[in-house]
């Protein structure tokens, strides 16, 4: 088929109009790219591949979007992306380019996950550990990263913060020591702090 006219369809969108009566809209970027021009003639595999190409950057853009807002690991923006309809395979060769651009690391993100976490919702390592596993990054990376940072310490000091908020606000309604001490233990363990630290911090309150 040969290519008839070449028309701009919309700000970031061109037409291209066959002879043979087939249409093809292709992104700006990727028409450029192309180099396809009025006269050109293209088989129907080349057709088909000009619309993979298509669809392969409104993948990547989207990626970038969603990299834009927040860090993200490689799994989550596979899961998004998917939601969007797109293929999994087209979606893979994106995120593939984008690994190798550095714009997914799994380290980054989970180094920036774990510090948020933290400082500023005061989870416990447990309840990270977890969270990061089921945002696809792998047990390797996990350890590494949590081993980065100087848990025990901060682990212990947060989780007695959080015990005597808890307990300062159950005590107005609850005058049993043993009930009190169960409550807020589960509280932190429900916070992902192990069970020593839980432990350990409700004692020292009660003492």
């Amino acid at each position: 088929m040969k290519i008839e006219r070449v028309s701009r369809k919309d700000e970031k969108n061109v037409l291209i109009s066959f002879d043979n009566g087939e249409r093809l809209i292709l992104s700006e970027d990727t028409f450029y790219t192309s180099g396809l021009r009025k006269g050109d003639e293209i088989s129907e595999d080349r057709f088909s591949y000009f619309i993979e190409q298509n669809i392969i950057y409104h993948i990547k853009q989207r990626a970038l979007s969603f990299l834009g807002r927040r860090f993200h690991s490689e799994r989550e923006l596979l899961i998004k992306l998917k939601s969007k309809s797109y293929e999994e395979r087209l979606i893979k060769i994106v995120l593939t380019e984008l690994e190798n651009k550095n714009f997914i690391d799994d380290k980054i993100f989970a180094n920036h996950f774990v510090e948020e976490k933290l400082k500023k919702k005061h989870w416990g390592k447990n309840k990270i550990r977890a969270a990061l596993f089921s945002k696809g990054v792998s047990v390797s990376i996990v350890d590494e990263v949590l081993g980065q940072f100087d848990l025990d310490q901060a682990q212990n000091t947060t989780a007695f913060e959080l015990a005597q908020k808890k307990y300062d606000k159950l005590k107005l309604r609850e005058n049993d020591n043993s009930k009190l001490k169960q409550k807020v233990i589960s509280f932190l363990l429900s916070r992902g702090f192990d069970y020593e630290a839980a432990s350990e911090s409700v004692n020292k309150i009660i003492k």
